[in-house]
């Protein structure tokens, strides 16, 4: 082979639809990508005008992009914006000094937006000092239509576009306007007010510039002329809000979390994350606060969590749907509300804003398409922890809901004692004037009704309440036997496959008289299997019954007993258990069954948990401290990260999916204990650096 032979890629012409509209689906993230560019050219005002752009066409339609930047030159032109996924941005990353920017463009593919948005664009362009402006004419359509015309192959780098030079009356000036006409969709005045309002997000509000960036917004078909502008006075009415921040040289990263002591959100510290430190800002707003929102703001939206890139918005979440099929929840937000729309937080309902850099989360990558972030482990690390601070949210939201909950309760007892005092006092006022008996008793019993339908009232959401927590405290046994339902199943399997095995035999051999002792035998051992299978069926249809009653239980032997149902699945798994209960504990008037959920489903989390671990210990710890029963259940398992002890409490939070976890059991747990009057949390392991200790204190007396 003759080694001075070689092939070269090509580009068909057609190259540029796939790096232009067929890239980039949205118009919004277009324009953002042109503004962008801006902002790298150090521009300090932008002006985006809309030019007969809605349905009336009256004359030519155009959107013209004009900013005061540094401007290009020919050879800028020629070497950079005309050079696909052109290099010089990666390898200078900050805009020229004094604004000293850090770039945001950096694929070298953003320029192409515009055919998104038009078939033909102008670029005029100068730097301070030169004497002329440089003109270029691109016409994307001119582009296609060769392609279809000819028979020959024809390359995107054969195609000749147009410039020439125009004298400026001013060396002094500079920047760069982008003219696009052809413009393909159809831009409505809502539109338009959509797109001031995104590009007003565009710079985080919180950032603190030198060199600030200003962008003007016109549309003289519908008289619009505004500044895209974003202040921080929205945010003033927020139910409550936090701040987390990082410190990158002690490895410490912010997280909040709901504490049900105080009924507040707090932050703590947990280590640096893989996607790297992160400032965030976050801005609940409850029922109330929506309400002013909307009159003191009406061009305003609420509308989730933004992530800022060195001050500037990525591009995933640059467009704003009214319509809620259309909107992209990249973060998932809004997906979790199936899951449980009372307690989690919608997009709706906080405004969040996440501060990233280029040099502190190299790995948050924006995908070439801007509808998303590359995926990798950083950027699914990242959302779990946006998530996680967002539960902290929720769990504040549950907490003001019991709170109304429970004004609501009180104000309705203090109403009937009210009116109670009041029937009271006319009815002495009337003992001791006789002569306004009369007048007086029809309004004591007005009164009386009221009183009555009053006290009808409460007994009627005291029983709603009791129902909805007798019917709560079913759902809750019957979501506990997810997987402890699995193992009944299989130990009924293994019991009807024994008794098939003896009634085979007797089928066979019966009445031989030789094999009468084996005949017994296999008669007794069948009886035991039915006993066995009977009392797992009763065990199963208790989770039916209407009511759980108080009893006198034996909790030493409640758990050997659940220990000893799981023996299966342990011997299955080669699982070493140990139960240490130095006393034997009877608990009075209490409810066996929470006991059964609370332990099932630690059971049921440490199996999945050290399912990979070299040594699988679970031990289950009693003691009695004080006036406290103290139950720890250990594994030496995978563990549970410290930001996420409080977490996993929560319904459909969990660290086991792909062991098939669901987010229930500990949910359950907690509800469980909590309904016993204690309280259950995960502290260090008792193995050390390895597994989990999940610790249950509940009031005991001896």
């Amino acid at each position: 082979m003759n080694d001075n032979q070689v092939l070269k890629w090509r580009f068909d012409v057609s190259t540029f639809r796939l790096i232009g509209r067929d890239l980039i689906t949205d118009r919004v993230t277009a324009l953002f990508e042109l503004v962008k560019n801006c902002y790298d050219a150090n521009a300090t005002e932008i002006t985006i005008i809309f030019n007969n752009v809605g349905l009336e066409k009256n004359g030519k339609s155009s959107i013209i992009i004009k900013d005061d930047g540094i401007g290009m030159s020919f050879a800028d032109i020629r070497d950079k914006w005309m050079v696909i996924g052109t290099s010089n941005k990666r390898s200078n990353p900050y805009s020229p000094k004094p604004f000293h920017r850090k770039c945001v463009g950096e694929k070298g593919i953003g320029r192409f937006a515009v055919d998104k948005l038009g078939d033909k664009v102008n670029i005029i362009t100068k730097q301070e000092g030169e004497n002329q402006w440089l003109d270029v004419e691109i016409d994307w359509e001119a582009y296609y239509k060769q392609s279809a015309e000819k028979h020959d192959i024809k390359l995107f780098t054969d195609i000749e576009n147009h410039y020439e030079f125009h004298d400026s009356d001013n060396p002094n000036d500079h920047g760069t306007t982008l003219t696009i006409t052809n413009v393909r969709e159809i831009w409505l005045e809502n539109d338009i007010k959509r797109f001031v309002e995104e590009a007003a997000k565009l710079v985080s509000p919180f950032a603190n510039m030198s060199y600030p960036m200003q962008i003007k917004v016109v549309a003289p078909e519908y008289g619009i002329e505004t500044m895209a502008t974003k202040n921080l006075d929205d945010v003033s009415i927020a139910t409550i809000d936090f701040t987390l921040d990082f410190d990158l040289s002690a490895n410490k990263q912010d997280t909040a979390y709901f504490n049900e002591d105080t009924g507040m959100i707090k932050i703590k510290t947990i280590p640096i994350k893989s996607f790297g430190g992160i400032k965030m800002k976050v801005y609940f707003f409850d029922d109330t606060a929506r309400r002013r929102y909307r009159k003191e703001f009406p061009n305003n939206q609420i509308d989730g969590v933004k992530i800022y890139r060195d001050g500037i918005i990525t591009t995933p979440f640059a467009e704003n749907e009214s319509d809620d099929d259309k909107k992209r929840d990249v973060l998932g937000i809004d997906k979790r509300l199936w899951k449980d729309i009372f307690d989690r937080v919608s997009t709706r309902e906080i405004i969040g804003i996440v501060e990233i850099t280029k040099n502190d989360n190299p790995m948050i990558i924006d995908a070439t398409n801007r509808q998303d972030f590359v995926d990798n482990e950083q950027y699914r690390d990242l959302k779990e922890f946006i998530i996680t601070q967002l539960d902290a949210i929720e769990g504040y939201k549950k907490y003001l809901r019991k709170q109304k909950r429970k004004e609501n309760s009180n104000t309705l007892e203090s109403a009937g004692q009210e009116i109670q005092s009041f029937i009271s006092s006319v009815e002495n006022i009337a003992q001791q004037n006789p002569n306004l008996k009369d007048s007086l008793t029809p309004v004591v019993e007005q009164a009386k009704k009221t009183g009555k339908a009053v006290r009808t009232a409460i007994k009627e959401k005291k029983e709603a309440e009791e129902e909805f927590a007798r019917k709560e405290s079913i759902y809750m046994s019957i979501m506990s036997l997810q997987e402890y339902a699995i193992h009944i199943t299989h130990a009924v399997r293994t019991t009807l496959n024994k008794i098939r095995d003896r009634v085979e035999y007797f089928n066979l051999f019966y009445p031989d008289p030789t094999e009468e002792d084996i005949f017994k035998r296999y008669a007794k051992e069948m009886y035991i299997e039915f006993l066995n299978a009977n009392k797992v069926i009763d065990y199963m249809l208790s989770y039916s019954q209407s009511n759980i009653q108080p009893e006198d239980i034996e909790l030493d032997e409640t758990i050997k007993e659940i220990f000893t149902e799981y023996k299966t699945l342990f011997d299955a798994n080669d699982i070493t258990t140990e139960i240490i209960i130095p006393e034997k504990i009877m608990l009075r008037n209490t409810r066996q069954q929470f006991f059964r959920d609370i332990l099932q489903n630690l059971l049921d989390n440490s199996i999945k948990a050290v399912k990979d671990s070299s040594q699988k210990i679970i031990r289950c710890t009693v003691v009695i401290e004080k006036e406290k029963l103290v139950i720890m259940l250990s594994d030496t398992g995978c563990g549970i990260p410290e930001e996420k002890r409080t977490w996993v409490f929560g319904i459909y939070n969990t660290t086991t999916q792909d062991q098939g976890g669901a987010g229930i059991g500990l949910y359950i747990v907690k509800t469980r204990v909590e309904s016993l009057q204690g309280n259950v949390s995960i502290i260090d392991s008792e193995f050390g650096n390895i597994g989990t200790t999940v610790r249950i204190e509940l009031p005991f007396k001896k």
